[in-house]
C-alpha cells in the first residue's frame, strides 16, 4: 500500500510515489535534515535481507553513472534523487554510442568491484536533466566476491525479455563473469 503524501519516514517527508517494483515501491522525498530532495525506497518485509543486500552493494560504488546512496533506514534506502527520465528510443546514433558508453563505465565499474547488477534495462537508467546516464536499482545486484547468494539454485530473477539466454535458461556459469 502507497504511502500518502506528507507522511514523515524518519526524517523524510513522502513528496509522491515516482515508481514501484517487485520489490517495494520509490518515493519522491524531502530530507527534513538537510533540507534536499531524495529517492526513498521502501521495502517490503519479505526483502529484508536482499533489500539489506542491495544497500552494500550500492554503497561499496562510487561512479558518477551511478546513483548513490545516503542513508539506509530499517526498511528503506535513502538514495540521490535524479531529476531525469527512463532511458528510451529510437536514439540518435550519437546519443546511442554516448549513453552505451556511460552505461559501459558505470558497469565496468561495478564489475571490478565484484558487483554484478542483474537487472540492466531501460527502466533502471535514467538520463538527467544534463543528458547523463544514472544506473539504479541494485536490487538484484550479486557481490561476487563476499556475499553468499540469496537466489536459490535454479530460481530466476530480473526482467526476462532483458536477460542472457543462458540466465533465462538457468545457467550461471558465466553470467556476471567479470572479464579480466
Amino acid at each position: 500500500m502507497p504511502l500518502a503524501t506528507g507522511t514523515q519516514l524518519g526524517p523524510y517527508e513522502i513528496l509522491s510515489l515516482i515508481g514501484k517494483g517487485g520489490m517495494g515501491e520509490v518515493y519522491k522525498a524531502r530530507d527534513t535534515r538537510l533540507s534536499r530532495i531524495v529517492a526513498l525506497k521502501v521495502s517490503q518485509e519479505r526483502f529484508g535481507e536482499r533489500f539489506e543486500r542491495e544497500a552494500r552493494a550500492v554503497a561499496a560504488l562510487n561512479h558518477p553513472h551511478i546513483c548513490q546512496l545516503y542513508d539506509v533506514g530499517p526498511n528503506y534506502l535513502v538514495m540521490e534523487y535524479v531529476e531525469g527520465e527512463p532511458l528510451k528510443g529510437p536514439l540518435p546514433l550519437e546519443r546511442a554510442v554516448l549513453y552505451g558508453g556511460q552505461i559501459l563505465e558505470a558497469l565496468d565499474h561495478a564489475h571490478r568491484n565484484g558487483i554484478t547488477h542483474r537487472d540492466l534495462k531501460p527502466a533502471n537508467v535514467l538520463i538527467d536533466a544534463a543528458g547523463h546516464v544514472r544506473v539504479t536499482d541494485f536490487g538484484l545486484a550479486k557481490r561476487l566476491d563476499k556475499e553468499s547468494d540469496l537466489t536459490a539454485t535454479g530460481e530466476i530473477l530480473g526482467s526476462p525479455s532483458f536477460m542472457a539466454p543462458e540466465q533465462v535458461q538457468g545457467d550461471s556459469s558465466t553470467v556476471g563473469v567479470p572479464a579480466d
